[in-house]
């Protein structure tokens, strides 16, 4: 998808993620410029990202406004990030627990 100085990134949707997307078309194009962003981007504190704690602390989240996309990553020269979910705030953290 992007790629600077032999560094490539990659996003991929479960189906719920997708299906979220598919409702909600400005949320995506605001992902995947916040991805951008923070992976190429002059200023990539100015996004808001979190590890997840507890068991899951192998993904994280960005916060979008009132929504919160939860995804992982797979590190190496080319940079697979799986988003897992999408959806408002209280919602997002109550279907985590259905993560395999």
């Amino acid at each position: 998808m992007g790629g600077k100085k032999g560094f490539f990134y990659e996003i991929t949707y479960t189906k719920v993620a997708e299906k979220f997307f598919r409702v909600h078309e400005d949320v995506r194009k605001q992902y995947e410029d916040a991805v951008r962003e923070l992976l190429m981007g002059e200023h990539p504190e100015k996004i808001n990202v979190k590890r997840i704690k507890g068991k899951r602390n192998d993904y994280y989240r960005i916060r979008l406004g009132a929504w919160r996309i939860v995804y992982g990553i797979i590190n190496g020269k080319i940079v697979v990030i799986t988003t897992l979910l999408a959806g408002p705030r209280g919602d997002v953290y109550k279907k985590m627990d259905g993560l395999n």
